[in-house]
């Protein structure tokens, strides 16, 4: 499994730079698309992947272990969905 610090070393490696900058690379991007994701909104990178916030309306589930039925209150679900282009 690659890590940060892993992935830092392969932009470092790739464009050139400082692993310094590669790591301000990499927080800005995670930084920013969680800034997108909390303000409820999607970011779809074609050819990468696509991060959306997908709204949820309130409903009931029965509870399985007990029977029980409860209110889920309405709410933003995040998604991410990799590309079909990545595995190729």
């Amino acid at each position: 499994m690659l890590n940060k610090k892993d992935l830092i070393n392969i932009i470092a490696d790739q464009q050139g730079v400082t692993k310094k900058e590669a790591g301000h690379i990499i927080d800005a991007f995670t930084s920013g698309v969680k800034k997108v994701m909390k303000d409820n909104q999607s970011v779809n990178l074609v050819g990468f992947g696509k991060f959306e916030s997908v709204y949820k309306e309130e409903r009931t589930q029965v509870l399985g272990f007990s029977g029980e039925t409860v209110t889920v209150p309405a709410h933003y679900a995040h998604k991410a969905k990799l590309s079909a282009n990545i595995a190729k």
